[in-house]
């Protein structure tokens, strides 16, 4: 054979690896169970950025954003982790800035929360718990709710959408039309601050406390300025948050009635909007009955003393929404329920789709931060409580272990927390630390995703949230 076959050979050989080291994604490709992996073509090439080159632009990203306030990209409508089956392989970190850890006075910074509770017996005291998709069912919050409503009395469940499109493990709701009962998606037209940018409002920020609204106007959905919500318990047990004798709907201009163990009642005269609706003792179901065009903000099942918590999940949320949300809007139900703490979980879903430490450092002390200080703004007579994210795991050279950035975003949270003055709680160190998401999995507490909690998991981290919470009064 000709030389010049021979190097036609090898080259054509070289340019075909290229390719494929090209097109090769981080992590390799995944066929079933198996991990194909691949050197890419930085790596081939040894392109790959040394350390002390990652921390030197780590540092000067980390300057520009401390000195110019630049807010990391996120759309807050990140993929929402619940829809991700296998978990994503990333390529390990090379560089994770070290954090100089806080300690926080969470008693301290929980003390309006403690306060309140002495003073339940003759009002209530509002727990406002929002959250990503690790809260949605009710899931954590309710473990709370029954926990505390059995210590320091209350009832009911607290807010709810008018909409429900994702089942609740405490209480069964539909939306009726002329007698048909719609789906999960009819009814009203709603709109949310967060998820499908298709979703927004365009004309205003008028969303209300749980971050969406319910339109009933009949040039939108045919039939919906007059509806039927119907509540019920999902089980029969003796269950605190079963039993509610007050009902407020947080409204604009909307009106109605309720029919409750065969009574008509109308709203409180002095009580227009909300409407609130003083109903026979103990009921556990009604019907709510809404005519007129206006926008519906969500209805609260209550008792007009004890605990009240509401559960007010944001699937795919990061948790930059608040400030996105009418000032007003907030303040007014803060201060008229008489809100004294408020939890925030989020962070998750930032994880999986980011792999540059400085994103995750802007977005904690730049994004969450304004968040922070927009509720407390709103709510300047609540304590504030961020719960951060569990351990979550990908699939690492064959392995699954904890995402690199994880423990990184839990340091920076409590620091953040610390320099803002609310409590923190990581869940991450609840958990077991480093690669126990793993041995939650094995335990049966966590989903084949590697990111979210059975049942049994979420009344776990629960019950461990709750003694943290009551440990921390004494």
């Amino acid at each position: 054979m000709r030389t010049r076959y021979i190097a036609y050979i090898i080259w054509t050989v070289i340019a075909l690896l290229g390719v494929v080291c090209w097109v090769v994604p981080d992590g390799g490709w995944h066929i079933g169970k198996w991990n194909l992996r691949f050197p890419t073509l930085a790596q081939a090439l040894d392109l790959e950025m040394k350390n002390d080159e990652i921390s030197i632009l780590h540092d000067s990203l980390l300057a520009e954003i401390d000195t110019l306030g630049v807010l990391p990209t996120d759309s807050g409508v990140a993929q929402d982790t619940l829809s991700i089956q296998d978990s994503i392989p990333q390529k390990p970190q090379s560089v994770v800035p070290e954090v100089n850890v806080v300690n926080t006075d969470a008693r301290a910074y929980l003390s309006a929360f403690y306060a309140a509770l002495d003073s339940v017996g003759s009002q209530p005291v509002r727990v406002v718990y929002y959250g990503d998709s690790q809260i949605e069912e009710d899931r954590i919050t309710n473990v709370l709710r029954e926990r505390w409503q059995k210590e320091y009395g209350g009832g009911g469940v607290g807010l709810i959408p008018l909409h429900q499109t994702i089942p609740t493990r405490t209480i069964r709701q539909w939306i009726s039309i002329n007698d048909k009962v719609q789906s999960a998606q009819g009814g009203p037209k709603r709109y949310l601050v967060y998820g499908p940018r298709s979703m927004r409002l365009t004309e205003s920020d008028d969303y209300g406390v749980m971050g969406q609204v319910a339109v009933m106007d009949s040039t939108l959905v045919k039939g919906s300025e007059d509806i039927v919500l119907h509540i019920e318990p999902i089980d029969k047990k003796r269950k605190p948050h079963n039993y509610f004798n007050r009902v407020r709907v947080w409204t604009d201009s909307v009106d109605g009635y309720i029919l409750a163990q065969d009574t008509t009642l109308n709203p409180t005269s002095d009580s227009r909007h909300p409407l609130l609706y003083t109903l026979p003792d103990s009921c556990e179901r009604c019907e709510l009955h809404l005519q007129g065009k206006g926008h519906v903000y969500g209805v609260s099942l209550e008792t007009p003393t004890g605990v009240i918590v509401d559960n007010i999940p944001m699937r795919g949320c990061s948790g930059n929404i608040f400030t996105k949300i009418d000032s007003t809007q907030l303040s007014n139900f803060y201060r008229e329920t008489n809100t004294r703490l408020i939890i925030l979980q989020f962070g998750g879903n930032m994880i999986p789709q980011t792999e540059n430490p400085s994103t995750i450092s802007g977005y904690v002390r730049s994004t969450l931060r304004q968040q922070v200080r927009y509720i407390r703004a709103c709510a300047p007579e609540a304590s504030i409580l961020f719960v951060g994210p569990s351990d979550m795991s990908t699939n690492i050279d064959g392995q699954m272990t904890t995402y690199p950035l994880v423990p990184y975003m839990d340091k920076l949270l409590k620091k953040m927390a610390a320099e803002e003055q609310i409590a923190y709680w990581s869940m991450y160190d609840a958990m077991g630390g480093k690669d126990s998401m793993v041995r939650w999995v094995e335990n049966g507490l966590a989903g084949s995703d590697y990111v979210h909690f059975t049942r049994a998991g979420a009344n776990n981290i629960g019950k461990k949230l709750y003694q943290w919470i009551e440990e921390k009064r004494k």
